[in-house]
């Protein structure tokens, strides 16, 4: 699914960094596998990462897909910066 390059190797440095360490504060729930590719919304696909993580993910996920899936992800970061859609419902509250 994702290309095998630098980019898909940092992203998943960050997620399993993120697993395996607390947060506190303010987080923001990824979907591991984005559900616009196919992903689901089980435990195993979901990480709790800070705003900034969150959001060099998707920068990131731009630079793992290509065609079609790419374009996906471009939206999802015109989303992130607040002007894709009024309401994000991707924060996780304690």
């Amino acid at each position: 699914m994702y290309l095998q390059n630098k980019y898909t190797r940092w992203y998943y440095s960050i997620i399993e960094h993120a697993r395996s360490r607390p947060i506190a504060g303010y987080i923001e729930k990824h979907h591991i596998i984005p559900k616009s590719l196919g992903g689901s919304e089980s435990k195993d696909n979901l990480v709790a990462l800070t705003a900034r993580e969150h959001f060099v993910c998707h920068l990131l996920l731009t630079k793992m897909t290509t065609g079609k899936d790419r374009n996906k992800m471009i939206r999802a970061v015109f989303y992130l910066t607040g002007k894709g859609k009024a309401k994000r419902n991707n924060i996780i509250k304690k």
